[in-house]
Formats: C-alpha cells, structure tokens, sequence
C-alpha cells in the first residue's frame, strides 16, 4: 500500500514539473499564430497563453488545460462558426467573445471565468450538458439569445457571481417561467432571475465605468455582493462581474516597499509586486 502510494504521488509530481506555457500571438512573437494550434500541441496540465489580438477563428477546447487571454480589453476571439468555441473541458479566461453566426460558447464540461461574451448572433454561453458546468464572474451583453442558456435540467451545472445585461431572450435562462428550472444562478445580476434555488440575484444597473470599461463604479450594487465563500484577490469578499473572484485580472502593483539609505546619500527602493496578466 505504501508503495502504490509513493508511486501515485511521483506520478503527480512528474505531472505538474512537466506543465508548461505554450505562447500564442497572431503576430508572430510566439510560438504558435493561432489558438487552436497551441491548444492541439499542449498536454493536460498546460496553460496556452494568448497575447494581445483579434482572433478570427472558431476553435474547439478539449484538453484539460488553462486557456488564458491577456484581458478583454486586449484579447478578442469572434468568427462567423456557431459556435465561436466549443469546450468539453479546462478553463477559459479572461477573453472577449463573439459570435455573428450563432452562439459564442456551448460547453459540455469545464470553467468559464473572467470573460466578456458580448454581442453574438445567438446565446453568450449554452450549457450542454449536466457535468458540473461553472460560469463564473462573467459579463454577458448584448446577445441576440440569453446570457446563459440551458439546453436541458442541468442541477449539477452552476452560474456565480456574473452580470447580464441587455440580451433579447434575459439573463439566464431557467426557472419557473422556462420549461427547464434546474441550473443553480446565484449571487448574479440580470434579467429573469428566478431559477430554483437561486440566491442573491439582482436586477439593476450593475454602474460600469463606461460602454467599454467593465470596471465597477464605487456605487454599484456589483461591489462585495458576490458569493461570500468566494474572494476577490485582496481578500475581500467577491464582486459580480469580470474583476471580482479569485481569478480576477490583476494588474501589476506594488504589494511592499523596503526603503534603505545609502551611506552617501540617496536611498535604494526594493519593491515587491503581483499580477494575473
């Protein structure tokens, strides 16, 4: 027993010494130009990295792997395939999303995080199957669907912490009012939502910074209204929306300073900083 314990444990630790980065930029700094080859070339336990771009491809995640944007402001991924992505597993995060032909995420397992699905010719995210699905801390607009659709009972899939505004069809879809009432919504803000279950959900003006600046406003409802078992990264309990949750877009800041004097004057600054891009 002890060695078959000793064994699992080596297996564990090769694992994660052999995880790495796979760099992609649609401007050739890295080591692929589209999403979808660094996806194909990375192993589970991976995490692709997408620099600043528009990316013009559908693509499909299916590996569990990281995913990762360098911001909605600086990563955008549209095409005219429904969908724009297709996830069976991993974690998504920290894009922006598009679609002008259909749906922008159909998801059958995996996290979506931190993301912005915006302006898609059908649902920002549709929920594919009941897998233990999370859609948290996103920020859905202007879809021509809902936010977040179901496209069954799903009671095992969850949608924490995000804020849907302006979608034709609502919010989230479920409730007593759909024929589906089984996706747990809670602590979200946006239309319709009134899913079993749900807790905390509002419906108001989240006071963003502007059309384009999902930041919050110091007045918003938004702001510490989050799950309360769920943190942003200052310890504080979560924001809805695209920068609150533990996976929140932190840009660089100075956590310490250490100030020295120099026997000849002048003084030697040591400065400690964090961020997630």
């Amino acid at each position: 027993m002890k060695t078959t314990l000793l064994v699992i444990i080596l297996f564990a630790l090769v694992g994660s010494l052999c995880a790495v980065t796979r760099i992609v930029d649609i401007n050739g700094s890295g080591q692929f130009t589209s999403i979808q080859a660094g996806i194909n070339a990375a192993s589970v336990g991976d995490t692709v990295k997408v620099l600043p771009g528009f990316y013009q491809e559908a693509i499909t995640l299916n590996k569990n792997i990281v995913l990762q944007g360098s911001g909605y402001e600086n990563t955008q991924i549209t095409s005219n395939v429904n969908p724009t992505i297709t996830q069976t597993g991993g974690k998504l995060k920290w894009f922006k999303i598009g679609c002008t032909n259909g749906n922008g995420i159909a998801i059958t397992a995996g996290t979506i995080t931190n993301c912005v699905i915006q302006s898609c010719a059908g649902h920002g995210i549709l929920l594919n199957s009941n897998n233990n699905i999370l859609v948290s801390n996103c920020v859905l607009l202007n879809n021509s669907g809902w936010g977040v659709a179901q496209g069954g009972n799903y009671p095992n899939d969850s949608v924490v912490n995000c804020i849907a505004r302006n979608n034709s069809s609502g919010g989230f879809s479920g409730g007593a009012w759909n024929q589906y009432s089984s996706v747990q919504v809670n602590y979200c803000n946006g239309s319709r939502n009134y899913t079993i279950g749900g807790q905390e959900c509002i419906d108001v003006d989240p006071l963003f910074i502007s059309a384009t600046d999902f930041h919050l406003a110091q007045a918003s409802p938004c702001v510490n209204t989050g799950h309360p078992g769920i943190f942003d990264p200052d310890g504080t309990r979560s924001d809805m929306g695209y920068y609150g949750g533990p996976d929140a877009p932190v840009h660089p800041v100075v956590t310490d300073m250490k100030i020295t004097p120099l026997p000849g004057g002048g003084v030697q600054v040591e400065a400690t900083g964090r961020a997630n891009y």
